[in-house]
């Protein structure tokens, strides 16, 4: 099952969920799942195309049509984002946000409510933005639960 991201990402999540037992192959980019599956690498793709609260994602819509593959099943993922930094980071130190821009976009308002006063920066996706930044200085960066638990 391709997907895009790395370990740890959402659509690796929604892989699991459907398909329990499969392989999950991630991907750098949504087009090379896409090509994963016409070259036979996979057999799916694990593609987001609508967020519930971001609305539709077009470029994989246009993926679509582009590669002429076909959607042959939904999966429903809940998605709760965690604002993470390794041991010792204090909050009042956090000075920049890491991930995706439709999570960015879904936690702006608790971010404001908690008077978090850093820069965001949008990245291809979360678990990604985790792999990165925790090699950063300064260590912060928001992602999933699921990348709690790598």
């Amino acid at each position: 099952m391709a997907y895009q991201g790395v370990p740890g990402a959402y659509s690796e999540a929604a892989a699991g969920k459907a398909y329990p037992n499969c392989d999950p192959i991630p991907c750098d980019q949504f087009e090379v799942a896409f090509q994963a599956v016409e070259i036979w690498i996979a057999d799916r793709a694990m593609l987001p195309v609508e967020n519930s609260l971001g609305g539709s994602i077009h470029r994989n819509y246009d993926l679509l049509l582009c590669h002429r593959l076909h959607i042959v099943g939904e999966v429903q993922l809940p998605v709760h984002h965690c604002l993470l930094a390794l041991p010792g980071v204090r909050m009042e130190h956090i000075t920049r946000i890491i991930s995706h821009p439709q999570a960015l976009s879904q936690c702006e308002n608790t971010l404001t409510k908690i008077g978090l006063n850093a820069s965001r920066e949008a990245v291809d996706d979360t678990a990604g933005a985790a792999e990165y930044i925790s090699n950063q200085q300064p260590p912060q960066y928001r992602g999933n639960r699921l990348c709690t638990r790598r």
